[in-house]
């Protein structure tokens, strides 16, 4: 007897109950039918992106409105991210139906720091900003949600400011992305500079997939535009 991937997945959200079991369920039941049969598994990685398209969905729907711009950055970071066109249709329905449900952000953040590491939580946060503000918005129920996901994730104060100031213009933009206050040193600046250099590099991410890595490339270069920027302008007032 065949026995469908719906079938598995139905099964498996059974077992886990709730929303995220739900979601889990459709995730493992289609790519179950779209692979091999060996692939239809509950992995790290499957736990990473079950997680990971839940909490982006409730991000999408907060501020009441699910605009397409939304889930069409979702679909660009992970098209971004590698997925093929084997791999994107089971993303997309998965995420289609995490539009429908009733998302548990707590319990669904703290899933997802245990099956993670901090700076996968880091290039998650990056993630929520950039559909957070796909509509040219940043509407209060996203400010708190963006807030409340950090919490949840364990994100530093400094890393948060940090985050923010990639996508809200202020004038000690560049300042904050090194986790600095306008008016550091030549000196604050090259140490913070080493350590966020260490901080935030790819190989940190690494274990996820050379896909993640190239994602977690472009906040690295980031802080190296940052750098070269601050330090130009301490090297002209110092002039």
């Amino acid at each position: 007897m065949v026995v469908s991937g719906k079938f598995w997945g139905g099964l498996f959200g059974m077992m886990f109950g709730g929303p995220l079991g739900a979601i889990a369920g459709v995730y493992i039941g289609h790519q179950f039918d779209a692979s091999k049969p060996n692939r239809g598994e509950l992995n790290d990685k499957a736990v990473f992106q079950i997680n990971l398209i839940s909490i982006l969905a409730y991000v999408a729907k907060v501020d009441g409105n699910v605009d397409k711009r939304e889930t069409d950055t979702i679909f660009a970071f992970f098209r971004q991210a590698g997925f093929g066109s084997m791999q994107m249709p089971i993303i997309e329905r998965t995420l289609n139906f995490a539009l429908t449900q009733d998302i548990d952000l707590e319990s669904t953040c703290r899933n997802f720091r245990k099956a993670s590491n901090y700076e996968s939580s880091l290039m998650l946060l990056r993630v929520v900003y950039l559909v957070a503000m796909a509509d040219g918005k940043f509407h209060s129920t996203e400010k708190t949600a963006v807030e409340q996901i950090a919490h949840y994730l364990g994100i530093t104060d400094v890393d948060l400011a940090m985050l923010r100031a990639e996508f809200l213009k202020t004038d000690d933009k560049y300042y904050k992305i090194l986790g600095l206050e306008a008016g550091a040193s030549i000196a604050e600046v090259k140490k913070a500079y080493r350590k966020l250099a260490l901080d935030y590099h790819p190989d940190r991410v690494a274990h996820l997939g050379p896909q993640y890595a190239e994602i977690a490339e472009e906040k690295f270069k980031m802080i190296n535009e940052a750098y070269g920027e601050v330090t130009k302008e301490l090297q002209l007032t110092s002039s």
